[in-house]
C-alpha cells in the first residue's frame, strides 16, 4: 500500500503544478481577452484577438516610453499622482513591485545573511536602502533596511540594523526571493539525523 500512495504522489507531483499553470494562464489568456474586447465593443472578434489587441497597446506603450516627449508627460503625470494621499502609496508600491518582474531587481538592493543580536541564526534577506530616513542602530549608531521576506506567503518584514550584521552575498535579488518564497524545498535534501 505504501508504494502504491507513493507512485500516486508522484502522479501528483507531476499533474498538480502542470493543471495549476494551464490554469493560470488560461485564466490570464481569457481575463486579457475580455479587457481587449472592451476597446472595441462594437466590433465581433474573434477568441483571442481581444488579447492580441491588449498586448500590442501595452508594447505600444512600452515603445513610447523611449521617446523624451513621453518621458516628461509621464514624468509630469507621476508629480501629480505623488501629490495626492493614499494614491501615491498604492502607485508606488505597485510600481516598484513591478519593477521586480521588469529586470530591474538589481535597484532593490542587495542580498545579505542577517544575524539577528544574541542568536546563531541567520535570515536571508535584501539589503534596501543605505541610509533609512528615521533609523537607528541599537547603539544608537547608523543602521541600514533590510527586507526579510516570509516563506510561503506573500510579504516580509523591513527591519533596521548595524551594517556589521551583514553579510552581502553573491546571489541575484531574484534567485533570493525565489529561495525565500519556497523555503528553499527543492534544492536540496535536507541531512537526516544520525542518532
Amino acid at each position: 500500500m505504501k508504494k502504491q500512495l507513493g507512485i500516486f504522489l508522484a502522479g501528483v507531483m507531476v499533474l498538480v503544478p502542470l493543471a495549476v499553470t494551464l490554469y493560470v494562464v488560461c485564466w490570464l489568456g481569457s481575463t486579457l481577452d475580455a479587457l481587449g474586447r472592451e476597446i472595441l465593443p462594437n466590433v465581433v472578434l474573434p477568441p483571442g484577438v481581444g488579447a492580441v489587441i491588449l498586448i500590442a497597446g501595452v508594447y505600444l506603450v512600452g515603445l513610447a516610453t523611449r521617446f523624451w516627449l513621453f518621458q516628461a508627460a509621464w514624468s509630469l503625470l507621476e508629480r501629480i499622482v505623488a501629490r495626492v494621499p493614499g494614491i501615491k502609496t498604492l502607485y508606488e508600491s505597485v510600481r516598484d513591485l513591478l519593477q521586480l518582474f521588469g529586470g530591474n531587481a538589481a535597484k532593490m538592493g542587495k542580498v545579505v545573511q542577517y544575524s539577528p543580536p544574541g542568536s546563531s541564526m541567520k535570515m536571508l534577506g535584501i539589503r534596501t536602502n543605505d541610509t533609512p530616513p528615521f533609523a537607528q542602530g541599537s547603539g544608537g549608531g547608523p543602521a541600514v533596511a533590510v527586507y526579510l521576506p516570509f516563506s510561503y506567503m506573500f510579504g516580509g518584514m523591513t527591519i533596521y540594523c548595524e551594517p556589521d550584521r551583514l553579510e552581502e552575498l553573491d546571489m541575484p535579488v531574484e534567485q533570493c526571493l525565489k529561495l525565500c518564497a519556497t523555503a528553499f524545498v527543492g534544492q536540496g535534501k535536507p541531512s537526516e539525523d544520525k542518532n
